[in-house]
């Protein structure tokens, strides 16, 4: 394996051209300039100066729309048509491009949408929870009648037959896919949304950073009020890292409480779906649409043995009064962190203790029955053996091409095997490395460790959490470390360094997401923490026993209450005009071709 930083370098020489022809559905050139043209707030504001909304979009909650249009404010194809316009004059225009497609029956879908609100008015009745929200789904979700390209622009052709289970449940509650969101490619890279069906996302506070992967579109298109709720996947980093960067909430489930199904995969044994919004109420009330069994996922079989609450919205309660929080710093290199973000964290810290929790010292994970070292903080390794037999060994095996040949064998792409791609070339030259370092795996997943790592005394397996003699040790070693200091949660910093920028690859990213969650299957979920000198989001990361999210969501919902760090960027403003201006108005026999998002 090519050590990390000449990873990076070469990945930098690689999209470092001045043009990389891509496969995209509209025949854009993939630009690869890298620094943004400067914007001013005045030249955006102009772009979408065509209309003004019914009703503010700019930070809107789920809660105040459904309120206009039940007082007649606004229909649902005004909202929906609304968030379009914002969508097309924002986010290619700017050079965000946190989207790759646009709903080609999103104005059928709004007409349906008023029809069932004019009856719902007429009666007095209550809107379903999710009614007309408009989704920014991200792009490795199944979506009928639209492509799961999954950043690729080889999986083009990736329309599936049936939505994925998550987006199958938020639309039954009344939700709309609005949009496809850009994400990295295959989910590789957890600092930069970048793949060959679309280019780069950027970050919303400054187009000239970061947003983090693999979520990045969902986070900048929400975060910038492109849409009012997403969905993201999250494997090591991939919800959370782009929701606190981004300046956003976004929530990482415990393993097995929500389905994956239709969800097209990068590790399975790791991967959650969940939601992205800008507050915790809206972020919560998808959650709880999320949660239970789902026969297409044996894994939720889990939420039958630790159901959960009946709501978890009954956890939306201000203060912290008796919560006892245990600072985790094991996570966090010092050596490389930014003395701003640790600052914020610092200040988070005392923010939770103003509002009545306990604050406990720090917290470390100790214990191993499985080696003679305990956990030392790093990045999926567990330490297995005992005196000159002893070793690190990995937490888990790269299952990628295993689990994606799965997925592939009944996709709507034409493709059956990742080899095949990969010797297509229909994949963005950044992760050349990554694809050859994981389809030249010798092992399956069954059959692993294999013999010459067993002969070694190698004992952790490919498997889940649960039936993974490491993870399961990880685990519970997390479990008796809280209990033994006697708290409910642990926090940590996001991220200990703010965004990159676009091209500076970096080996300290100061990524402290993937350490803990994943392996262990703990839930947690972020939430902002303020903002550095430069205007760069930090992110406070709220992690709890696996399966105990009403007391993560206390905490989360009690800290924003009492911080209400969640500022818009100012680049995404309200659309301006004359009230009787003309709304980019959607006709139902709109032409698809018209609603794929193209470059500039």
């Amino acid at each position: 394996m090519l050590p990390t930083l000449l990873h990076r370098l070469l990945a930098v020489l690689a999209i470092g051209l001045l043009v990389i022809s891509s496969q995209l559905c509209d025949g854009f050139v993939l630009q690869s300039n890298y620094t943004t043209d400067a914007i001013s707030v005045g030249q955006v504001r102009s772009l979408c100066s065509n209309g003004r909304p019914k009703v503010p979009l700019v930070e809107a909650t789920i809660s105040g729309l459904h309120q206009a249009m039940l007082d007649g404010a606004a229909d649902c194809s005004d909202i929906l048509s609304a968030y379009t316009q914002r969508i097309m004059q924002f986010d290619k225009q700017t050079g965000l491009n946190s989207l790759r497609e646009l709903n080609p029956k999103i104005a059928a879908i709004g007409l349906q949408k008023d029809e069932q609100l004019s009856q719902i008015r007429e009666t007095n009745g209550s809107l379903p929870p999710m009614f007309c929200v408009p989704l920014l789904v991200k792009d490795n979700f199944d979506t009928v009648d639209m492509a799961a390209c999954n950043g690729a622009s080889s999986l083009l052709d990736n329309v599936a037959q049936q939505d994925a289970t998550q987006v199958r449940l938020l639309k039954a509650a009344g939700a709309v896919v609005l949009a496809k969101a850009n994400m990295a490619e295959w989910a590789f890279d957890p600092d930069i949304s970048i793949g060959s069906a679309f280019g780069v996302v950027r970050n919303p506070y400054d187009l000239d950073h970061v947003t983090a992967g693999s979520s990045g579109g969902t986070a900048a298109g929400i975060s910038a009020n492109l849409g009012l709720m997403g969905l993201g996947s999250d494997t090591g980093n991939s919800i959370r890292g782009p929701a606190g960067h981004c300046g956003i909430v976004g929530i990482r489930s415990s393993l097995g409480l929500t389905s994956t199904a239709g969800i097209l995969p990068l590790d399975i044994t790791s991967d959650v779906g969940g939601p992205m919004g800008r507050t915790v109420e809206d972020t919560v009330r998808a959650f709880q649409l999320l949660v239970g069994y789902d026969p297409s996922d044996n894994l939720t079989e889990l939420a039958l043995t630790n159901p959960p609450p009946q709501n978890y919205t009954d956890y939306l309660q201000p203060g912290l009064d008796g919560v006892r929080v245990g600072i985790m710093l094991q996570t966090v290199d010092f050596s490389t962190a930014d003395p701003a973000m640790m600052e914020l964290f610092q200040g988070a810290l005392s923010d939770i203790a103003n509002a009545g929790a306990i604050v406990v010292g720090n917290v470390t994970i100790t214990g191993n029955s499985l080696g003679s070292l305990p956990w030392d903080g790093r990045n999926g390794e567990w330490y297995t053996g005992f005196g000159l037999a002893g070793h690190w060994e990995d937490l888990q095996c790269d299952r990628f091409m295993y689990d994606m040949d799965k997925y592939l064998s009944n996709a709507g792409t034409h493709w059956r095997n990742v080899l095949d791609i990969v010797q297509d070339g229909g994949y963005h030259p950044s992760v050349n490395t990554t694809m050859y370092e994981r389809t030249t795996v010798d092992y399956s997943p069954l059959h692993y460790p294999p013999p010459y790592l067993e002969a070694l005394g190698y004992i952790c397996g490919c498997g889940q959490f649960y039936n993974n003699t490491c993870r399961a040790e990880f685990r519970q070693r997390l479990i008796d470390s809280m209990d033994a200091a006697n708290v409910d949660v642990l926090v940590y910093p996001t991220w200990s360094n703010p965004a990159e920028l676009v091209g500076q690859w970096e080996v300290d990213d100061g990524n402290n997401s993937p350490q803990i969650a994943p392996p262990t299957g703990a839930p947690a979920m972020v939430v902002p923490m303020g903002f550095t000198p430069e205007g760069l989001p930090g992110s406070l990361q709220i992690l709890a026993r696996p399966f105990d999210e009403a007391t993560m969501i206390r905490v989360a919902y009690g800290y924003e209450q009492a911080t209400q760090h969640r500022t818009a960027p100012v680049l995404f403003p309200e659309c301006q005009g004359q009230e009787t201006a003309p709304w980019m108005a959607l006709s139902p026999s709109v032409d698809a071709a018209a609603l794929t998002l193209s470059g500039r």
